[in-house]
């Protein structure tokens, strides 16, 4: 089993979800051509990182030239993309081959009407604390035996 976790630093880097899309795909299609076994895709985690947005303005502004005040819209267009393109990929290589997991929910505070990374597991705001790293080895057997 490949478990692979892609597609944030492009979205970090300044990528739109578009073209991280295409990345993730070919990466995943190559695992699945060159590989007998089976691939298991994370969903991207949340980012908190907003900090870096004003330094990726361009192309990530809005249409009057401010930079985005979240990763969170890019996170979650992408997580969608990635989903639909897993579809055409268990087509071509076979549904059990394939899977699409889902572990972010966990690393999200709710709170006075925003959704943002949870500070107290992702202390820099991208990378999980070691007890999420254990939710995450957890998420992944999880997801294996059931």
């Amino acid at each position: 089993i490949h478990v692979v976790v892609i597609g944030t630093n492009n979205l970090g880097s300044g990528e739109l979800p578009e073209p991280t899309l295409k990345g993730v795909l070919a990466v995943a299609d190559y695992v699945l051509s060159y590989t007998k076994g089976q691939l298991l895709l994370f969903q991207i985690l949340p980012r908190g990182d907003n900090h870096v947005l004003e330094n990726l303005c361009p192309p990530r502004c809005s249409s009057s030239r401010k930079p985005f005040e979240s990763f969170m819209p890019a996170v979650h267009k992408l997580n969608k993309l990635v989903n639909d393109g897993a579809e055409d990929l268990k087509e071509k290589h076979g549904k059990d081959r394939l899977g699409w997991i889902d572990c972010g929910s966990n690393f999200i505070a709710n709170g006075d009407g925003y959704i943002e990374v949870d500070e107290t597991v992702m202390p820099d705001l991208l990378h999980p604390n070691a007890a999420k790293h254990v939710f995450l080895a957890d998420c992944i057997l999880d997801f294996l035996y059931s």
